[in-house]
């Protein structure tokens, strides 16, 4: 919905006991804080926490070196997919649900589970590769997407500044973004349809993952898959916690990351952590009253043998933790929930360790093994695997500290929607006076709903002029006034999937042979369906890009479309540019046109063009 051009201050929520944005945050001040947290000099404490990752990388390495072959190993490689899932299932979710306050933890989301599908992918053997290509393409493509009108937010604080190579590096990376209705159009559509190709790869991995391992779990325990995606969400919303805690803390985002956000958050953990809670008791009351010997042999295996560690570390640190949020001092506090975060996400990684485990066997190197004392192998056991757990999280949090120190922490396009939306004054201010243009008329409006208001007046005239909307936020209300529309999105997008999840099932079939209908069980289609739904994602990702790519200027321009932006100086203004067509009015009569409106039906703040004028008082 387009932002009001009074909108009021809404009141705190009793529910959560804060407002989702501060009330002095506005366009203004929120492109001043995000872009100047990426453009100032790195602070000392990034550099620490930079170098302190680095060393943790190092010592890792030369450990794992010495006691097993390499950095990584099998048993982590289900947290991570784990992690990256649930990133993707929150981010999805609430992005497809048009949750509002998503804007202040959408970014650091998309980031993480960037990061941890990365580290998946590095795990020896960990998913299979179509699984892979699929869970990193719908992450990095919606990161991407999503990031494109910052990018261009940088562009233009940069402009003007001499050319060095970060200049250089938002000006292609932001490829022609200007802002303008029909392209924040195929922005929402694309991040749209990428968050959905998300929740999609991210259910068929983890299914997959589970059905994997069924053969050393119990291939008839169809409570696996329900627990492997609750704990996904789980320990994605953990890593989400933790890092929202230390980012308000350390870069001064209070008002975009408020206490609301956090007991969202709090509340989150809470939900899905009973969630986990019950599946892992159902199946151990199941086993016990109406198990077989095996079943039960299993429970006794998982609660006091050999499994026992992993299974108690689970619920010690990774599900009843999540039990202190009842108390909603607790929930609100950010140090707790930060802390408690990162041990119901740490917590988590027993479960997925226990389940590579039992289908890899043990995970101790043949150098350990060989060690003439027995007494030293399980210390050097440990020794191992703390390795093998701090050496990925070292890499996730230098990637992270990098990735930050490049692009907002925060998305500038969705908190400065909802600043517009909540905060009384959070629109543009009165502009500066701007040179004549000689390609047409550019008229500034304090919001949206001026804009398009100015857009359906102008439409009516017998020889209506070329209109274009242009904003610092999504202008749905401005794309319906000029009657623009979008398709080549969806289209794109399903021709991708049925391509990708096609060639896929074509190879397949003729690489190993499909099984015959009468001779295949619901597993083994269940283990081509759920990769070629990975391979479909993966076509859809590649069509979306494809989609947004043809809507940015670099091809309109090529295509032979007029194109007549806002200079970089009205990037945070919602601009209406008028090209006359043959036989319309002269730009005088336009701006007198304009000029006349009434201050409720789309008179702009001020005009500029190539006749002489001043802006309005």
């Amino acid at each position: 919905m387009a932002a009001p051009s009074l909108p009021l201050a809404a009141p705190a929520d009793p529910l959560y006991g804060a407002p989702v944005i501060g009330p002095g945050e506005t366009s203004a001040s929120i492109g001043d804080k995000l872009a100047g947290s990426v453009l100032a000099p790195a602070q000392r404490g990034w550099r620490v926490a930079a170098a302190g990752a680095g060393a943790l990388i190092l010592a890792c390495a030369g450990l794992r070196w010495t006691l097993a072959p390499a950095l990584l190993d099998g048993t982590g490689a289900g947290w991570w997919i784990g992690l990256s899932a649930g990133g993707l299932l929150i981010s999805g979710l609430l992005l497809l649900a048009g949750v509002e306050w998503r804007g202040g933890i959408s970014r650091l989301t998309q980031t993480a589970a960037l990061l941890c599908a990365g580290l998946a992918a590095l795990h020896p053997a960990a998913i299979r590769p179509i699984d892979s290509a699929g869970l990193l393409a719908a992450s990095l493509g919606l990161w991407a997407v999503a990031l494109l009108p910052d990018l261009a937010v940088l562009r233009d604080r940069l402009a003007g500044q001499p050319e060095t190579l970060r200049t250089r590096l938002y000006r292609a990376a932001a490829s022609g973004w200007r802002g303008s209705a029909m392209q924040w159009l195929v922005w929402e559509r694309a991040c749209r349809g990428l968050a959905l190709v998300g929740i999609v790869v991210a259910v068929a991995v983890l299914t997959d993952h589970a059905l994997a391992f069924s053969p050393s779990i119990d291939r008839h325990n169809t409570l696996r898959p329900v627990a492997l995606l609750v704990e996904a969400v789980l320990s994605g919303a953990g890593l989400m916690a933790a890092l929202a805690v230390a980012l308000r803390r350390f870069q001064g985002l209070d008002g975009l990351i408020t206490g609301r956000h956090l007991d969202i958050l709090g509340r989150l953990i809470l939900a899905f952590g009973l969630a986990a809670l019950y599946c892992h008791v159902t199946d151990g009351v199941t086993a016990l009253l109406y198990g077989d010997a095996d079943e039960r042999a299993a429970l006794a295996r998982r609660l006091l043998g050999d499994a026992a560690p992993a299974f108690w570390s689970l619920m010690i640190a990774g599900l009843l933790p999540t039990q202190l949020f009842w108390i909603g001092a607790v929930r609100r506090s950010a140090p707790a929930l930060g802390l408690i975060g990162a041990v119901v996400a740490a917590g988590l990684r027993a479960d997925r360790g226990a389940i590579t485990q039992a289908e890899a066997g043990a995970t101790g190197s043949g150098h350990v093994s060989a060690l003439p004392d027995a007494l030293l192998v399980p210390f050097f056991d440990g020794l191992a695997g703390a390795a093998a757990f701090l050496g990925p999280i070292g890499l996730f949090i230098l990637g992270l500290l990098l990735i930050l120190r490049l692009v907002p922490p925060v998305s500038i396009a969705e908190v400065r929607q909802l600043a517009l939306a909540r905060n009384a004054g959070a629109g543009p201010v009165h502009p500066e006076p701007m040179p004549a243009s000689r390609a047409g008329l550019g008229a500034v409006f304090a919001s949206e709903a001026g804009l398009a208001e100015a857009a359906r007046g102008l439409s009516v005239l017998e020889r209506p002029p070329r209109l274009d909307a242009f904003g610092p936020v999504p202008l749905p209300e401005a794309a319906a006034a000029l009657h623009r529309e979008e398709r080549i999105v969806s289209r794109l997008a399903l021709l991708g999937a049925g391509l990708g999840a096609g060639l896929f099932v074509t190879v397949q079939g003729a690489g190993a042979g499909l099984p015959a209908a009468s001779e295949a069980t619901a597993s083994s289609w269940a283990l081509l369906a759920l990769p070629a739904a990975s391979a479909a994602a993966l076509g859809a990702a590649i069509g979306i890009g494809l989609a947004l790519a043809f809507s940015l200027p670099v091809f309109t321009v090529r295509m032979g479309r007029p194109h007549f932006a806002p200079p970089p100086g009205l990037g945070e203004c919602f601009v209406l540019t008028i090209l006359p067509s043959a036989g319309s009015s002269d730009p005088a009569a336009l701006i007198r046109r304009l000029r006349g409106l009434p201050e409720s039906a789309g008179r702009p703040l001020a005009v500029y063009g190539p006749v002489a004028s001043e802006p309005r008082r």
